[in-house]
């Protein structure tokens, strides 16, 4: 290959690399205002309850519109879409900044705050995506998609321990006003992105006809469908939705695991290394090439991460939690990339989306359950239990410990002991553990194949 047409292989057009620039700064600012926001909150109420509300108001909602924002997406254009949820997102941030400046923000005010995003984002994503695949040539989506996954993992990388320095020092005012910058270079990244696309941007000619609703309505249908004829595959769509849930509730408790004891600089530190194994995950995968048995590699990387789930909940050392939050977040890395491969080979591509939707609804749900319950227990069972004088202080506090965290910290243990059946099952059930082998066809299968081939 020569020098000239390697270059050109990376040219993917200045549309998109626009466009990636400013979904990069929209990744950072979301990823420091997230992070800001729990840190405030739970240092004004002390509560897991209060901090799981503040993150559950930011995803939950979005359950109820990304079937409608899916159908949005598919009828009006990607840029009107995008910088009218930009916007949006500017103008809720404006009044949060307010109220703090004026000394008026409460718990109760960023819940609103966040339900408020949490649906601008369900309608921005999609036409997001959306836009990639109409600017970017197909032959180059990979290499788009990669750049995509490296902002991503950047901004985790970068934004706890950035937002854990501007809290110690200049408190959340200066973060949101950070956040504001970046929502409004984002904006006219996107604006500038769009200018270099020919035509009416985002605009799909062969939308499907009827109303958003019944499209909406379609697509649930198509993907339920889909389940019911897959068994093997609702199986996995079950034990995707449980371990989503368990790395989601471990790494927002995290936040007060740590802050209870250590403070907001060690939870920076731990968020960084978690987003460096992150990276690490990734490129082990990469250099694997194309593993053989793929689930169960899927299933040895989660009893690993639910190991280290259950060691978070006994450490108390910031060089463990660091070190525990690294290998943990490197092999969820490892199985989330082995899972999503699996459901491009197996899911039909004449139905992806709409599975996809239905998968991102579901998880979204079982995670925000698993963050009510988990702040429920912390709060008024085992932080209660686990103070001096309280009901497990002589028994589980004897190796767990007792005083502030410890409640969390038990809550680490019996998530990561319940999580590991689920890989145990796998390893121990031959046709989920070889499920990303190619299924034997059938006598008719292979007749219809192949007319010539003898019966079995």
């Amino acid at each position: 290959m020569s020098v000239g047409s390697g270059r050109r292989g990376f040219d993917l057009g200045r549309g998109f690399y626009f466009l990636w620039c400013g979904e990069s700064l929209a990744v950072v600012g979301t990823a420091l205002m997230e992070f800001a926001l729990g840190v405030w909150v739970y240092n004004h109420t002390g509560s897991a309850v209060a901090f799981a509300n503040v993150v559950l108001a930011a995803t939950l909602p979005a359950v109820l519109f990304l079937p409608l924002a899916g159908g949005l997406a598919d009828r009006i254009s990607h840029r009107v879409i995008i910088v009218c949820c930009d916007v949006t997102l500017a103008v809720l941030l404006l009044g949060v900044m307010a109220l703090l400046w004026f000394e008026r923000l409460e718990p109760l005010h960023l819940y609103v705050f966040n339900c408020l995003a949490s649906i601008v984002g369900a309608f921005r994503k999609p036409a997001y995506q959306a836009a990639v695949s109409t600017i970017v040539a197909p032959d180059k989506f990979t290499r788009a998609s990669g750049l995509i996954s490296i902002s991503k993992n950047a901004s985790a990388l970068v934004a706890p321990l950035l937002a854990g320095a501007i809290m110690a020092s200049a408190g959340l005012v200066t973060i949101l006003a950070v956040d504001l910058m970046t929502f409004c270079s984002g904006t006219l990244l996107v604006i500038k992105a769009f200018s270099h696309v020919r035509g009416a941007p985002g605009r799909q000619d062969s939308a499907p006809k009827g109303t958003v609703f019944g499209g909406a309505l379609g697509n649930v249908a198509a993907a339920l469908k889909f389940f019911v004829a897959e068994r093997l595959m609702a199986g996995l769509l079950v034990y995707t939705m449980m371990r989503t849930a368990l790395l989601s509730l471990a790494t927002l408790m995290m936040t007060p695991l740590l802050l209870s004891t250590l403070g907001s600089q060690a939870l920076g530190m731990a968020y960084t290394w978690a987003a460096l194994g992150g990276l690490a995950g990734a490129g082990l995968l990469i250099s694997m090439g194309n593993p053989r048995r793929l689930m169960a590699l899927v299933a040895v990387a989660d009893l690993l991460l639910a190991a280290c789930v259950v060691a978070l909940g006994l450490v108390s050392q910031v060089f463990a939690y660091c070190a525990l939050a690294f290998v943990a977040i490197t092999m969820a890395s490892i199985a989330d990339a082995s899972v999503n491969s699996l459901w491009m080979r197996r899911i039909p591509s004449d139905s992806r989306a709409s599975v996809f939707a239905l998968i991102s609804m579901l998880t979204i749900a079982t995670t925000s359950l698993a963050v009510i319950v988990g702040g429920f227990l912390v709060d008024h069972w085992f932080q209660p239990a686990l103070v001096p004088g309280g009901l497990y202080a002589d028994s589980i506090g004897r190796w767990l410990g007792v005083g502030p965290g410890r409640g969390v910290g038990l809550l680490f243990v019996v998530a990561g002991v319940l999580f590991a059946l689920l890989p145990l099952s796998v390893l121990l059930y031959g046709p989920m553990r070889r499920l990303d082998e190619p299924p034997v066809p059938t006598t008719v299968a292979r007749m219809i194949e192949n007319p010539q081939a003898e019966p079995l």
